[in-house]
């Protein structure tokens, strides 16, 4: 499997990070009006669409349910995730 397209990573916000999710959107207006430096979750190819938001970039990477029950790694969920959008 070539490219990272749809792998997701975790990196600082910029700021112009939007969200579909309502739960999410909530989360990064909360993030953004503190003014302090925070996290979120995006896919390479998507880069403002948020999927999870965080005050670390550990607290973000456990998010998901499978990394947050102890059954997967960060790392392994990313790339089923990614196999999953691909249609693979």
């Amino acid at each position: 499997m070539k490219g990272k397209k749809f792998m997701p990573y975790v990196r600082r916000a910029n700021g112009r990070e939007k969200s579909e999710s309502f739960r999410i959107a909530i989360r990064l207006a909360y993030y953004q009006m503190r003014r302090r430096r925070f996290y979120v979750m995006v896919q390479h190819g998507f880069p403002n669409l948020a999927i999870e938001v965080g005050a670390s970039k550990r607290e973000v990477q456990q998010k998901p349910l499978p990394v947050a029950c102890g059954k997967m790694k960060f790392k392994e969920w990313a790339k089923l995730i990614q196999r999953k959008a691909r249609g693979v």
